[in-house]
């Protein structure tokens, strides 16, 4: 599992990317606190077929939403793209 930082609106977030389940990848996005992980507020899935947005938290607003996508493209998607495995049909 990978994990990546980033911040949107003074507070921290984590994406972590879980590769390899028996029927899709994933990315989940969490809110880092002092107290370690926050719950789950964004979840990506893909599979050779489809890339969905599986779980939007209530609190999640469009600027935590856009960067989050991002880090989905840069981390997840590009990586894919570069390394010849399958993508969904775009």
């Amino acid at each position: 599992m990978a994990m990546r930082v980033f911040t949107v609106g003074g507070r921290e977030y984590a994406a972590l990317t879980v590769l390899g389940s028996e029927d899709f990848d994933a990315m989940e996005v969490v809110e880092m606190t002092d107290a370690g992980r926050g719950g789950l507020l964004l979840e990506f899935r893909m599979d050779e077929e489809s890339a969905k947005l599986t779980h939007l938290g209530a609190e999640v607003d469009i600027p935590l939403l856009r960067a989050s996508l991002e880090v989905f493209r840069e981390d997840f998607l590009e990586p894919r793209r570069a390394a010849g495995l399958p993508l969904p049909p775009w």
